[in-house]
């Protein structure tokens, strides 16, 4: 993506307000526009660019996506918020308390997204009622059904990656070390897996990106700012991936919910 506004003679190149700073402000480029600073931009679609953001806006989930629940589906669900002031879609659990296969809710879409193309990225805001005995992954997967791409062997700081493809930050409290982790797997090969060094603060938002570029090494950041390092090997380029978020509870016969102000994928054309 785009770190900085050209300099042409001294002067900013590129559109907006100049307000002494770089923060808001709509960035021209090769391909299309570009909003926000380095670590949170919102490209616009274009000849150059496919790309697709969701607000929440209104009372019913856009039909592209694609919600996939577990066996307790009595109790989970993933709705827009009546009165979510600005959109929210809210995802809650099950309760079985037997586990993710029971008690998980994802949303996925189709299988249309490849690093391979360039500038591949996904980005969203969202909370965690809750941070304990529970689950949670953002990012790219290969499959649109139910799955966990990447968990916890439930074993010290080890990992099981179900996805054959994926890349994205993994919460789960199974592991030794409860903070998020940076993952990735390609072609059944796993990447370097990275401790964030950050855990989720309950009810409370954080703002995730993910950068991948068309040789499938990883960029992440957390509320703007890059965190960790390069992850080589994070998922097969030439892989068809779908965006995903899933949230569950691991073992005990209790709900939670998952908050999502906003998400937004692109790619180049």
């Amino acid at each position: 993506m785009v770190q900085r506004i050209t300099e042409i003679h001294g002067r900013l190149g590129g559109f907006g307000p100049n307000t002494g700073g770089t923060s808001g402000r709509p960035l021209v480029v090769n391909g299309g526009f570009i909003a926000g600073d380095h670590g949170s931009q919102i490209v616009m679609p274009s000849p150059g660019r496919v790309a697709f953001f969701d607000d929440f806006i209104g009372d019913a989930l856009d039909a592209r996506w694609n919600v996939v629940e577990g066996t307790d589906s009595a109790t989970s669900d993933a709705a827009i918020l009546a009165g979510g002031i600005g959109g929210i879609l809210r995802f809650t659990t099950g309760d079985a308390g037997t586990g993710l296969a029971a008690d998980m809710i994802q949303m996925t879409q189709a299988l249309q997204w490849q690093a391979s193309n360039g500038g591949l990225a996904i980005e969203a805001r969202f909370k965690l009622s809750a941070i304990t005995t529970c689950y949670a992954f953002f990012g790219f997967t290969d499959v649109v059904t139910l799955e966990a791409p990447i968990i916890s062997a439930a074993s010290a700081d080890t990992f099981t990656t179900t996805a054959t493809d994926a890349v994205g930050i993994m919460f789960d409290t199974r592991m030794s070390t409860d903070n998020w982790w940076l993952t990735g797997v390609a072609n059944d090969v796993d990447a370097t897996m990275q401790n964030a060094g950050v855990a989720p603060v309950a009810d409370t938002y954080e703002t995730w990106r993910i950068e991948v570029d068309a040789s499938g090494v990883a960029y992440f950041f957390r509320n703007g700012v890059p965190i960790g390092t390069r992850m080589a090997g994070a998922l097969t380029p030439a892989t068809d991936l779908t965006p995903t978020f899933n949230v569950g509870k691991t073992s005990v016969t209790a709900t939670m919910t998952a908050d999502m102000d906003y998400i937004h994928v692109s790619m180049n054309r």
